[in-house]
């Protein structure tokens, strides 16, 4: 009838506001989601995992910060000693990251040393098969290649671009007498990855 109340139909007019309990629902939600995406990416970093190679590495200083701007590689020059290819500690804890040849041009390939943020010494053959390219450079906690987009966690050298197997590839070295030796067989018995 004309005038009498009409029955609540359950039809809201369009351009109504939400009830007050699904906006709760959905704020609830998003507050969940940012927290879990936040934990689980403090925890992946607390936890990240060492390239096997770099996990035997000697330890050789304390955490290091590494900024968010580039450090390109230094050529430096090796030795040989005592059948080993042989380098000054202090040339890379002062460069960060540098880039050398095999002292008796045996290996075309160079070869280069950093430390991780952990403290971790790095020595790797300095070539990315994929792009061709042997030099890299370091900006926050990864390594990017030098000649194009691709880049990888210092540490455990996940890949954050293309050429996810390409990265440096590490080679062990031991520290004597505040000097890194690298075994000339490791060096000169690398074979490409392609």
């Amino acid at each position: 009838m004309c005038g009498s109340p009409l029955a609540n139909s359950g039809y809201d007019a369009p351009g109504s506001p939400a009830p007050r309990s699904n906006r709760r629902i959905y704020l609830g939600i998003g507050i969940f989601v940012v927290l879990a995406v936040g934990v689980y990416t403090f925890m992946d970093q607390l936890l990240r995992t060492y390239h096997p190679v770099i996990d035997g590495q000697p330890t050789v200083a304390m955490t290091s910060v590494y900024e968010n701007h580039k450090i390109s590689s230094t050529p430096v020059q090796a030795a040989m000693k005592e059948g080993f290819i042989s380098l000054p500690l202090k040339v890379v804890l002062e460069h960060r990251i540098v880039r050398f040849s095999d002292p008796q041009g045996i290996q075309p390939v160079p070869i280069l040393a950093y430390v991780t943020p952990q403290g971790k010494l790095v020595t790797a053959m300095s070539k990315s098969e994929n792009c061709g390219s042997t030099d890299f450079y370091l900006n926050g906690n990864n390594i990017h290649c030098a000649s194009c987009p691709s880049y990888w966690n210092m540490s455990s050298l996940e890949a954050y671009a293309c050429c996810q197997r390409y990265y440096p590839d590490p080679i062990p070295s031991t520290v004597v007498n505040d000097e890194i030796r690298i075994a000339t067989a490791n060096v000169r018995n690398w074979q490409s990855r392609l």
